[in-house]
């Protein structure tokens, strides 16, 4: 893969993306916040994650949960109360 560069991936004010073979991760609030993996350090960190897969999904979906427990004590739109 070497000089190439993949299409990025964004999640959470985060940019992931393979260039030249390295992970560059970079803040897209401030870009001078970059960490840059190589090929050994990305796959022990994607290893690492792997191994934690279902403590992240979990904590993942007790995020949007309290998202959504708190978006429903919102008052009522006038729309979504005559719906109701």
């Amino acid at each position: 893969m070497a000089n190439q560069e993949q299409e990025a991936l964004i999640a959470n004010g985060w940019e992931f993306r393979l260039v030249n073979d390295h992970l560059l991760i970079t803040s897209q609030s401030d870009s001078t916040k970059e960490v840059q993996l190589s090929p050994q350090a990305a796959f022990a960190l994607l290893n690492y994650l792997s191994q934690h897969k279902d403590t992240l999904y979990w904590v993942t979906q007790q995020g949007q949960r309290d998202e959504a427990e708190h978006d429903w004590r919102e008052p009522f739109s006038d729309v979504e109360a005559s719906e109701g």
